[in-house]
């Protein structure tokens, strides 16, 4: 039975029993009448299951048949008893890192959002956690350092990065599966029907403040969609940035507008990491990125700021996160969801299916997609998050630096922004 019983072949992992295993983290053997070491029992024989069931049952056999075979040529030769190293005994110490593998298979039990518990991505985390500490510790600086010109590997003295752990982690993910709900594609004739409702609803007498909020909501829906951007993406939009070049790209003799996202991006060094996305005034579809962008740069100079990010909390000053336009974002789908059911079905949970995050992404791959766009366009368009991926290899440049950059290819970038 999967998951449940060992099979023949399975002692090639790393293994200890659970009276072996509760010595060394306890220091002494289990005791049947303490509920705790019931629970840590059940939960070592679950991470040795785990380890067991990283390997699949032909797998296993496999390995076994072949050792079987070697101890029959050994047993001829005269060597059998000393053909494999011997698999123990251990030292009276947690070795493989049950006690950190203890500990996710706890936290696997907790209620989970998309089902009864939570998911493996949830569960993995305390391994990193562990990881961190372990490094940190005074133990953690007894691995070696392997140094190459600027390529750096480590030798891990951690628990957590042994054979053992790598095969329980393995099967605990086979065991425990995903669970993926991802959000629907927002289809550009929904996109469309909100902003004629934005429209609509600029028109209308409102105060400055509410109207510099219809701005930034304008504002995030068409950078969200034409660049393609993923939720916690757009953020990132830098208002100094875009007024530096708006006026400029306005004049081009190819008319755009750009939108710069700064941020310290992983892997990348020094202070000012531009990515500079530029995208034409008025798309394929009749959505007009320049003019909802203006909106936003003048209502956020009438709130009294002009740098810093675009979507800025006032309050705290802090940048605001793609969380705070889902409420919004939820209310007009369900208001487009009762006017046209031709675009969203009634049957159509809103807050369940659509969502910031990807949502807007998805819709604008899809609209690449049915606008026949070549590969290279989509991959043009998607330059600046290659680079971010490409662990620091772009070079720190100005904000003008980059804008040089991007107007060389600026015949290319706009195909991709044209087609939405």
């Amino acid at each position: 039975m999967r998951y449940l019983e060992a099979r023949d072949g399975d002692l090639v992992t790393p293994f200890q029993c659970e009276t072996c295993h509760v010595r060394n983290l306890l220091g002494r053997d289990p005791q049947p009448n303490l509920a705790s070491d019931v629970r840590l029992i059940k939960l070592i024989r679950r991470a040795n299951l785990d380890a067991f069931w990283c390997s699949e049952p032909k797998t296993v056999m496999g390995t076994l048949r072949e050792a079987r075979r070697g101890l029959r040529i050994a047993s001829s030769l005269g060597f059998r008893d000393n053909l494999f190293t011997p698999l123990g005994p251990y030292p009276l110490e947690d070795v493989v890192g049950m006690r950190a593998a203890t500990v996710m298979l706890e936290i696997s039990k907790n209620p989970g959002i998309n089902d009864t518990t939570v998911q493996y991505g949830t569960v993995r985390k305390f391994r990193s956690s562990f990881s961190n500490i372990h490094k940190a510790s005074k133990e953690g600086h007894r691995g070696a350092v392997l140094m190459k010109d600027t390529v750096k590997m480590s030798i891990s003295s951690c628990p957590t990065d042994g054979l053992f752990f790598e095969k329980f982690t393995k099967g605990c993910h086979k065991r425990m599966g995903d669970i993926v709900i991802p959000d629907r594609a927002l289809s550009v004739d929904i996109l469309v029907e909100i902003f004629n409702s934005l429209e609509g609803e600029w028109g209308a007498v409102m105060t400055d403040r509410e109207r510099w909020r219809l701005a930034l909501e304008g504002c995030f829906y068409i950078i969200s969609f034409v660049c393609a951007l993923r939720g916690e993406e757009v953020p990132l939009t830098n208002l100094a940035g875009i007024r530096e070049h708006l006026e400029e790209s306005g004049r081009h003799k190819a008319p755009h507008v750009v939108v710069a996202l700064l941020g310290r991006f992983k892997n990348e060094h020094g202070d000012s990491n531009y990515h500079l996305l530029p995208i034409v005034n008025v798309t394929h579809s009749g959505l007009e990125p320049r003019k909802w962008i203006e909106r936003g740069v003048v209502w956020c100079e009438r709130m009294g700021y002009t740098r810093g990010p675009l979507f800025k909390d006032l309050e705290t000053g802090e940048k605001l996160k793609a969380s705070a336009f889902e409420a919004q974002f939820f209310r007009r789908l369900v208001s487009i969801q009762n006017s046209r059911p031709d675009l969203i079905g009634a049957g159509v949970d809103i807050e369940e299916q659509y969502g910031v995050s990807r949502s807007f992404r998805r819709g604008a791959t899809s609209r690449a997609a049915d606008m026949l766009l070549p590969p290279n366009i989509t991959n043009a368009n998607n330059r600046w998050r290659t680079v971010e991926n490409a662990k620091g290899k772009q070079a720190n440049m100005s904000i003008r630096d980059h804008y040089t950059d991007v107007r060389l290819a600026l015949n290319l970038l706009l195909q991709f922004s044209a087609a939405m």
